[in-house]
């Protein structure tokens, strides 16, 4: 077996990968980790003891980060990270005075790295158990509430029977009472915060199809839920509630509910009346 083998998605988007991944790293990896996402044209060139020292970490350290992005070597890892830096964008100058360039910017990164990690396969499924759920409810806490409100419209305009729950209570309560046949949205940038988590307990005992919305594929949500869909900006106490988090939120919701209109056509005639509706009422 060759030693430069890849156990993680051969061109896979590294750089969009580890931006996701940073906040959920430890201290030591998250070194390396920043240090990459920093200096990816230097890092190609360097060996393995080259990034332990410009990094400040450890050899072992720059191994166990290869290992936890699912490289079996140093050498895999800059294969993928080479065919990555071809399809990068520009680098964000946090320097300029130009916030709204800077804020688009960063929107557009944010998206595109979703784009580029988003399991296509794992997004047909959260389509087929959505778009075939009797009742489907969203739950967000903080700045994600606004997602799950933005979920509950989207359904809302396909007809659905769907409902936005607004507080741990109303979600806890709720989630005990969920059937099979329904399917939750739960929405969490770092998958671990407990009112989200405790309403997917609750669900999973119900036999609900969970599908979670987070930053953080490895996180206590994702592995409560039945699918875990990727967003690439990690949040942390700073970021969170920032426009370009909740944009990726906001696109995989859209994505979700283009798949479901594409998948079953019949519901363009909910959307028409929907849309008739709100016309005649103003």
């Amino acid at each position: 077996m060759s030693s430069t083998k890849r156990m993680a998605s051969a061109g896979e988007n590294v750089l969009a990968k580890l931006r996701g991944r940073k906040m959920h790293l430890s201290p030591a990896l998250m070194k390396v980790a920043e240090y990459v996402i920093n200096e990816p044209h230097n890092v190609i060139h360097q060996t393995l003891v080259d990034l332990a020292d410009n990094s400040g970490s450890s050899e072992a350290s720059v191994v166990r980060f290869c290992r936890d992005a699912g490289y079996s070597s140093f050498a895999a890892f800059k294969i993928d990270l080479s065919i990555s830096l071809l399809k990068e964008s520009p680098p964000i100058d946090d320097s300029e005075s130009d916030s709204v360039k800077n804020s688009l910017a960063k929107t557009v990164s944010s998206l595109n790295d979703t784009a580029a990690l988003l399991d296509r396969e794992l997004l047909d499924k959260a389509v087929e158990l959505i778009g075939s759920a009797d009742s489907v409810y969203f739950f967000g806490v903080g700045a994600s509430a606004t997602i799950a409100t933005y979920g509950e419209y989207r359904m809302m305009r396909l007809g659905m029977k769907t409902r936005a729950l607004n507080d741990m209570h109303s979600a806890i309560m709720t989630a005990s009472c969920m059937r099979k046949n329904d399917a939750v949205v739960l929405i969490s940038g770092s998958g671990n915060t407990q009112d989200v988590i405790h309403t997917a307990y609750k669900a999973k005992k119900q036999g609900t199809a969970i599908i979670a919305v987070t930053g953080n594929t490895r996180s206590e949500l994702a592995n409560i839920a039945t699918l875990a869909l990727h967003t690439a900006v990690p949040e942390s106490a700073f970021s969170a509630g920032a426009f370009y988090s909740k944009t990726a939120q906001m696109f995989v919701i859209d994505l979700i509910a283009n798949g479901i209109l594409d998948k079953y056509p019949t519901l363009k005639d909910s959307v028409t009346r929907t849309a008739e509706s709100i016309v005649f009422s103003q």
